[in-house]
């Protein structure tokens, strides 16, 4: 008779990388250092109508941490009127709590764009 052999077998932990109209990230590293008690948002490159309700879900959360907020949109290549309106509406969202909405490099097309519907001083770009 021969010696049984055990094996073990390695199990290897598999997890889904989430997609959504925006990430959170914890802190972002800017040319002025950020307070470590605000939240930054990060915009994906291309912002249309379809991630509205991903990102009106993770804007939403940010808004219930009752902290100031940081948007980094200086990846967005492109944004559609939809979501211009639904970061305006959530500005004034904040800012009604006393809180303030800081924008982290801002593309140029998104100041154009912002720009172009007279979103750019409501918004706080300006």
């Amino acid at each position: 008779m021969t010696p049984s052999k055990t094996t073990k077998t390695k199990k290897k932990k598999v997890t889904k990388k989430k997609t959504s109209a925006a990430k959170k990230v914890a802190k972002t590293k800017t040319e002025k250092p950020l307070r470590a008690n605000k939240q930054t948002l990060k915009l994906d490159p291309v912002l249309v109508i379809n991630n509205a309700k991903a990102l009106s879900g993770d804007l939403e959360k940010l808004i219930k941490s009752n902290e100031d907020i940081n948007i980094d949109a200086s990846a967005v290549e492109m944004v559609d009127t939809a979501i211009l309106q639904l970061l305006l509406t959530m500005t004034i969202k904040i800012k009604s709590s006393k809180h303030q909405v800081h924008w982290i490099n801002p593309s140029a097309i998104f100041i154009s764009n912002t720009s172009l519907l007279g979103m750019s001083e409501p918004l706080g770009l300006v």
